[in-house]
């Protein structure tokens, strides 16, 4: 095979590859948990949890605030990196990996959806 050819066919598998990345990246969903049932099997793995804002703190640098669902509550630690408009009672889907910390579980935020 001339290496022309094989340039041009590496370049289209690599295209390939990467175009099935993506649509595994978009396709791919996170599981919806109850907050009673993270436990240390979900430490650094990324779950989705929804439930009403308990109450918030805010500092310089992240937001803490507690999630409560049916089933339990959990601190919800997002760093600042715009203003949010949170409220007490506000109900939050939230995307993030489950952390330890203190001997508290805890989520660290990757995405919130209000």
């Amino acid at each position: 095979m001339k290496e022309k050819d094989l340039l041009k066919v590496s370049l289209v598998f690599s295209l390939l590859g990467i175009l099935i990345l993506f649509h595994i990246t978009y396709n791919t969903e996170i599981k919806l948990y109850e907050i009673n049932s993270l436990n240390e099997e979900h430490i650094d793995k990324m779950v989705r949890v929804r439930g009403i804002i308990e109450n918030y703190a805010e500092t310089p640098g992240l937001y803490l605030i507690t999630l409560k669902d049916e089933t339990g509550k959990i601190i919800v630690v997002v760093f600042k990196d715009e203003e949010l408009q949170l409220q007490k009672d506000m109900a939050l889907e939230i995307i993030g990996n489950v952390v330890k910390y203190q001997n508290d579980l805890e989520i660290l935020s990757k995405q919130i959806v209000a």
